[in-house]
């Protein structure tokens, strides 16, 4: 309801206004602006040995839903991913690349 009292209070169409019932991600439910929680996880990836094995892992954890970023470096193994932990898991990122064959510590 005090969805649509705004609605008219703004003037806006009901036709273009979202009556669901789940809030825009970047607005709480007290109607307060706040951004998507966003997490860096860092791992250590083995197995990696040249620069194409980096690419693989970034390729493959990219396309995980609720990623945002992914920047691995071969020579040291580090992998560090920036994502949502309400769209993708900790776990759900290391087992995209344990299943490409590497081995993941972090």
């Amino acid at each position: 309801m005090r969805h649509v009292l705004l609605a008219a209070r703004l003037g806006l169409s009901l036709g273009t206004l979202s009556l669901g019932t789940a809030c825009a991600p970047s607005v709480d439910h007290a109607g307060n602006h706040a951004p998507p929680a966003e997490a860096t996880l860092e791992l250590q990836v083995g197995g990696m040995h040249c620069e194409p094995c980096a690419v693989a892992i970034t390729a493959a954890v990219t396309k995980l839903d609720g990623v945002t970023a992914c920047e691995v470096d071969h020579a040291s193994g580090r992998a560090v991913v920036r994502h949502d932990p309400a769209r993708v898991s900790a776990a759900a990122i290391s087992a995209a690349i344990t299943k490409l064959g590497y081995t993941v510590a972090g």
